[in-house]
């Protein structure tokens, strides 16, 4: 078993809403143990989109990510790149630019916060923004001399609902945070925060793809909800 307690946890999100779909219910479960948390937006920005509306606006988005962070009770978050010409397009930046940024140029970044456990979403996402983000983590979390160069001793892709959907392959985890009725319940509660990004059943962001997921990871580690994730480092 991994003790959370004395854990200090980053979080890379290409966006709003991604660190509670991956990783809410693990955030949830960090807090209880009294670990402390921090979340890297990479981009917020005005997104047309599938939705009641059609689109969603960086201001409201930012509303949102306010009122997740304190319900989550994050311990400091940033938004890297608050313009809508990132927005969707991180796989149009240099990944140098990206590296750094999470790797340095930060509030919150690696360096700084020298956090023991790395989390950021899988490489194989059909999304663009994922993929580079995915990249750039795994860039700034490489091997290096702890003399010169901080390295967490944890470092995992977590998953979303919407990873299936991909030309590669799926996504198969290696690792598995149990979760209690009351941490899906937080995470699921979080993500209806993110009110300009919640879909109904049927969609991967719904409530009941939150909670189907958990149970089904759940019942393939042994217990009855959980998230995946898989493992990239682990040092002990």
């Amino acid at each position: 078993m991994v003790s959370l307690k004395d854990q200090k946890l980053l979080i890379v999100a290409p966006h709003p809403d991604d660190e509670i779909i991956g990783c809410g219910g693990l955030i949830a479960k960090m807090k209880d143990a009294g670990g402390k948390v921090y979340v890297l937006f990479l981009t917020v920005g005005d997104t047309k989109d599938f939705s009641g509306n059609g689109f969603s606006s960086k201001k409201e988005r930012l509303l949102e990510i306010e009122a997740v962070a304190k319900y989550m009770r994050f311990d400091d978050y940033h938004v890297a790149y608050g313009h809508n010409k990132h927005h969707l397009r991180l796989d149009m930046e240099s990944q140098l630019e990206l590296i750094t940024m999470i790797e340095r140029e930060s509030p919150i970044s690696i360096e700084k916060l020298k956090p023991t456990i790395v989390l950021f979403p899988t490489a194989n996402n059909y999304n663009q923004d994922h993929r580079a983000a995915a990249q750039a983590t795994f860039a700034a979390c490489r091997p290096a001399s702890r003399q010169y160069k901080h390295q967490a001793n944890m470092v995992f892709s977590y998953e979303v609902a919407a990873d299936q959907w991909n030309l590669e392959k799926l996504f198969t985890p290696n690792f598995f945070a149990t979760l209690s009725a009351r941490q899906l319940r937080k995470k699921i509660a979080a993500l209806r925060l993110y009110s300009s990004q919640l879909r109904q059943r049927g969609n991967p962001r719904s409530p009941k793809a939150l909670q189907g997921l958990a149970s089904v990871r759940g019942a393939q580690s042994g217990t009855s909800l959980a998230e995946a994730y898989y493992l990239h480092r682990v040092v002990v």
